[in-house]
Parts: structure tokens; sequence; C-alpha cells
């Protein structure tokens, strides 16, 4: 397996996110030397993001970088954590244009629990094969997409899986994936 050290992930979330997924993912992405950017929907989000359960240490996270202000081309992956979050920023036209950008150029798209639904919103899982959370399971099916009760499912460039006690091998799954991805290309000088 190659090296993912270096890599930049774009972590799309909004309030309510489900706060093992993100912060549990983000541990061992951070922990292989992958680069993971908080990204939000709104100036709000600069000041305070809020995870379901206030984070597991109880406190609030903040964004770094908002979505209208990145392109795909600026990442290498895209992880999109479960919980209320997807729900409130599935409808946001630059969410949308995000992960519609991702799956064009064919980057690895992380998604968990109820993560894909902002995938069904950007209209990209016709005849693809995804699992997240059983509540949405109707959801996928009724866009197109072939849902599988499984831990983790692999689909070309995306990885789902269907809640926290799945993270360990969600986590395995998507550090896999970096390994054999093609690298953004480095920033030229401004």
């Amino acid at each position: 397996m190659q090296p993912v050290e270096g890599k930049r992930i774009a972590a799309l979330i909004g309030d309510g996110f489900e706060d093992s997924e993100l912060t549990e993912t983000r541990r061992a992405l951070e922990e292989a030397g992958c680069i993971v950017s908080i990204v939000g929907i709104d100036d709000k989000s600069k000041q305070r993001i809020r995870g379901k359960r206030g984070l597991d240490d109880g406190g609030t996270i903040r964004a770094e970088e908002l979505v209208a202000d990145v392109t795909a081309e600026d990442f290498d992956a895209l992880l999109i954590p479960g919980g209320a979050s997807p729900d409130h920023i599935r409808t946001d036209k630059e969410v949308q244009r995000l992960v519609r950008e991702f799956d064009l150029l064919k980057k690895p798209m992380f998604v968990i629990g109820h993560g894909p639904q902002v995938l069904i919103s950007a209209n990209v899982v016709r005849g693809r094969q995804l699992t997240g959370s059983t509540s949405i399971a109707d959801d996928i099916r009724n866009a197109g997409g072939l849902y599988r009760d499984q831990s983790v499912v692999i689909d070309g460039n995306w990885v789902s899986s269907r809640n926290p006690d799945d993270v360990p091998q969600f986590n395995r799954s998507m550090l896999e994936k970096l390994a054999v991805a093609q690298p953004v290309a480095p920033a030229s000088p401004a």
C-alpha cells in the first residue's frame, strides 16, 4: 500500500453531524499523515459547528474553509459524516456542486451513516452500490442506488459505511482507497 501522507481531505459538515463519524475518522486520517480540512456551508460555520452530541469531548468545531470557496481540485478526497448534518446541508447548491465535481473527477468520496443523503441530493447515486444508515435505505433505492446492508461498501471511488459501529472498518477502507488514489498536484506559487 502506498503512503497517504500529505493527502488533503475535505470533511464537509453542518450542525448535527454524528460526532464519532467525524472525530474517529479524522483521527485515523491525520494519524496516517493526511491533512483534514473542515468545510462548512456558511459564515456561521466559521464560528461554530455543533456535533449531534456536542462532540465527544463536549466541544464544538469550526470550519476552516467554506464550500463556496473550494473545488474538488483542491483536495484528494471528500468525507461526509452522518448524523443530522447531511439533511441540513444537502440542499445547498454549492454542496451539490462540490459533490458532483468529486464524482466527475473520480476522486474518493467517503460517506457514513446519513452521509449518502448528500449524494442523493447531488443526483449522483443512480446505478451505484452503497450503504448507509438503514433508515435511508429506501431513499437510496428511490434515487436509483443499490443499497447494501454491509459494514462497508466500495464502488469505484466511493467508500460507504452504515454507522459508528462500523467506523474501524470504514477507516481501514478509506486509507486503502487513498493509498491507490492519485494525489492532488501541488499548487503553483502565486
